[in-house]
């Protein structure tokens, strides 16, 4: 399987909370991140879905 590179840049105080958060699961934030990403590809689904849509249309 082929892999790309994903970066980004974030402040240096949310990506440190991030980490701590992550940390207490057993966790790094680079394997959250895939996690995430796996399970959208996964489901088809996105925690922001309908977000930005509004709920009425």
């Amino acid at each position: 399987m082929a892999e790309k590179l994903i970066q980004l840049r974030i402040d240096d105080e949310i990506r440190d909370k991030a980490d701590a958060v992550f940390k207490r699961q057993g966790l790094s934030t680079q394997g959250a991140i895939k996690m995430f990403l796996t399970q959208v590809a996964n489901t088809g689904h996105s925690p922001f879905d309908n977000l930005f849509s509004d709920p009425n249309k």
